[in-house]
């Protein structure tokens, strides 16, 4: 921590202020509250001009209903397109740029099944080709049909992956699979690149009380290397009485996680999509309500209205 005195008021966003004595309150109570986790407190320091800067992990709730894209590779482990490519130059890299010489994926292909099949009793006599190409004519077992069948079934990229995953060790794999985060140990794979996480599911990201809301999603998306435009979601504040409040782009989420307090039991703050429906503390008050309560509620109002009805028939 800065040892500098803070200034006498601190502001928070949105045209909030603190004062000092109320601040240290609420991150010393912050901090108490996770006193068995250390490594989740936060801490602060000044910056030019004695501004308050709070920075730790920010707790945030999956919500998102749509479903979300991986990346298929990390960026660091892209390698360079083939000059004659006809996909084009490296700035124009999409995302099948990182491999080269996809023209040979079949001829691979055949290849491998060729080496894989076992010829059984081989007819005597001269070679037969089968093309105009000079191919020797494969004998394949009946028993390995279905396995050579399923090769040549096998899509483009599970064939590169095969060919580039081969002569690498155990423990190669595993730091190769570990290099990027898991979103509730859901790991990229070619076949669920596509998925949508599980509703209420939490993870955690490193930010300070100067990034906005859109920095925040930003520091997400870009720690589970996700593709999906930061355009797309929001933050919502959704609290323990049904109320759901969405964070505008000025807001700036590690504040309003301080002034709520540190427990996911009074607010969590959810990702969801941008255009999630908002729920007003008084909305949210009926919500709780039972239903028994709920029909007493409607028919005072229709007895409300009968008598204004009745009232300006009588006019």
């Amino acid at each position: 921590m800065n040892k500098a005195p803070l200034p006498a008021v601190i502001p928070v966003g949105s045209g909030r202020t603190l004062t000092r004595a109320e601040f240290l309150s609420l991150l010393n109570t912050y901090n108490c509250y996770l006193k068995d986790q250390t490594q989740l407190h936060l801490t602060y320091s000044q910056g030019h001009g004695g501004q308050v800067i709070v920075e730790g992990f920010l707790n945030i709730s999956w919500g998102v209903r749509r479903p979300i894209r991986l990346k298929i590779q990390d960026e660091k482990q892209i390698l360079p397109l083939d000059p004659i490519s006809p996909l084009g130059s490296k700035s124009t890299m999409s995302r099948w740029g990182e491999y080269s010489e996809l023209h040979q994926i079949d001829e691979m292909a055949e290849t491998e099944a060729a080496q894989e099949t076992v010829v059984k009793d081989p007819l005597p006599g001269p070679p037969v080709y089968e093309t105009a190409t000079l191919r020797p004519m494969r004998h394949r077992s009946p028993e390995l049909e279905p396995e050579s069948n399923l090769v040549r079934c096998m899509s483009d990229v599970s064939l590169v992956k095969r060919r580039k995953g081969r002569g690498k060790s155990a423990a190669q794999r595993e730091k190769e699979k570990q290099h990027r985060f898991s979103i509730n140990g859901h790991f990229y794979n070619y076949k669920t690149s596509i998925f949508t996480p599980s509703f209420d599911t939490s993870t955690k990201v490193r930010i300070s009380s100067r990034m906005t809301t859109g920095q925040v999603i930003e520091q997400l998306l870009n720690k589970f290397k996700i593709e999906n435009d930061p355009q797309e979601f929001a933050l919502y504040c959704v609290h323990q009485s049904g109320e759901k409040r969405k964070l505008s782009h000025r807001d700036h989420p590690l504040w309003e996680r301080i002034l709520q307090g540190p427990s996911d039991d009074i607010m969590k703050i959810f990702l969801m999509d941008m255009h999630e429906e908002e729920i007003s503390n008084v909305v949210a008050q009926y919500l709780n309500l039972e239903l028994p309560i709920l029909d007493q509620f409607l028919l005072k109002l229709r007895e409300e209205e009968n008598r204004e009805i009745q009232r300006v028939i009588n006019k």
